[in-house]
């Protein structure tokens, strides 16, 4: 069983060829369920939700090394791993229909 919670973050940053400038950003993470067959949805949003915090509101240029959409999808995965989620996608989308999706071998 797969589970996933999503989050709205909102952050700025800026390439050589581009001045500052900022997106509003869904991140959706599916996990895998516990060995044990039980995984609490509503937990899982809310540590989604506390991890969110490092990159919310933030230039992101200050926390990734490479500040882009793909990157902001790794960073959650590694976010949410080091919690001990089984982490299996994470989707990043904007609202002018824009996206990524990284896809992590379970």
């Amino acid at each position: 069983m797969t589970i996933w919670a999503e989050c709205t973050v909102s952050a700025a940053h800026r390439f050589a060829d581009y001045d500052m400038h900022g997106h509003t950003y869904i991140v959706r993470v599916s996990i895998r369920e516990a060995e044990d067959g039980f995984l609490n949805a509503e937990t899982f949003r809310d540590e989604l939700l506390r991890i969110r915090r490092g990159v919310d509101h933030r230039c992101l240029n200050d926390v990734l090394e490479t500040p882009t959409m793909e990157e902001l999808a790794r960073w959650f995965a590694r976010e949410l791993r080091k919690e001990r989620y089984d982490v299996t996608e994470v989707q990043i989308s904007r609202p002018e229909g824009l996206g990524c999706r990284l896809v992590l071998a379970g």
